[in-house]
């Protein structure tokens, strides 16, 4: 049985290697951005990535006028239905390790999808005496593409778990101290292939929080987006936005309204100019008082 074992590991090393060695050739990626936050505030980041094979491995540096204030490091495998993805952050001292799992798989005729996100975060200030506490996110959900999608993410010691929906890598989850139950997210929709309509409800230990609606149209050629999205809490509207957004090779424009009860409340608008080998962009946000942010940066692919 044991001689058994060996062979089952050593024939699926072999494989796995095979595998990679039929990889496409590694593809780099080196970025570098600088932001300004009124009213002087300048700070500034470098990343690279390296993807090759089914393996990405990402790095992230923060910088200001003080030095050094963040690190980021990740490394993502798509095993093909399963995904791996773990990463650290210092900033400068260790700050939060995470670890993530996600697969798919058909039962009879239901896409099904699992998951889950650990994570150990130091919630000391800086560079001070460790304050170590746990988390834990649990992801199911099911999906056609196109067709109905449901989802739940479940935060245990957790909190702003909308932050692994809402595709905005300048938002994450945050640690709170203790292993309890922190927050409860419902997310559904449906997809089509030039549309898209969902609705979202969180839920924390005293109850409802928040639920929020979205619909986009999206025409193909050439491409144009139209949307809404609006979110109600319990004191009733807290945002609405107005997402319009055109692309037209090599240049991609989005603007991004928000209001609430009283008003205009502030714009974003999003530039992206792209070449086969570099991506230029700015992403600015202003209010009637003037600048809030600007970011400006560039990608090269090498």
């Amino acid at each position: 049985m044991t001689k058994s074992l060996i062979g089952a590991v050593v024939v699926a090393t072999l494989v796995g290697w095979a595998g990679w060695a039929e990889a496409p050739a590694p593809v780099a990626t080196v970025g570098i951005e600088v932001t300004f936050t009124a009213p002087t505030a300048f700070s500034g980041a470098t990343s690279l990535s390296l993807a090759f094979g089914q393996a990405t491995v990402w790095s992230r540096t923060e910088f200001s006028l003080n030095g050094l204030d963040a690190e980021h490091l990740t490394l993502a495998v798509d095993l093909g239905g399963v995904t791996f993805g773990t990463g650290m952050t210092f900033n400068p001292c260790f700050s939060r390790y995470w670890f993530d799992v996600r697969g798919s798989w058909y039962v009879w005729c239901c896409p099904l999808g699992m998951g889950g996100l650990f994570l150990v975060e130091n919630l000391a200030p800086v560079c001070q005496p460790p304050a170590y506490t746990m988390g834990i996110v649990l992801d199911l959900g099911m999906g056609y593409q196109p067709g109905f999608f449901a989802r739940s993410l479940t935060g245990f010691g957790v909190t702003n778990v909308s932050a692994l929906i809402d595709l905005d890598p300048a938002t994450s989850v945050v640690a709170v101290p203790g292993l309890w139950f922190e927050e409860e997210l419902l997310h559904f929709g449906f997809t089509g292939a030039c549309f898209l309509a969902e609705a979202a409800v969180l839920f924390d230990p005293f109850g409802f929080v928040w639920t929020e609606f979205g619909a986009s149209y999206v025409h193909p050629e050439p491409e144009a987006e139209l949307g809404i999205r609006l979110r109600l809490d319990t004191s009733w509207l807290d945002w609405a936005k107005l997402l319009l957004g055109v692309r037209v090779p090599p240049v991609a424009v989005r603007l991004v309204t928000t209001f609430d009860l009283l008003g205009f409340v502030e714009q974003e608008v999003k530039v992206e100019v792209f070449f086969s080998w570099v991506r230029i962009y700015s992403h600015t946000r202003f209010d009637f008082g003037g600048f809030l942010q600007v970011v400006v940066g560039a990608e090269f692919t090498l």
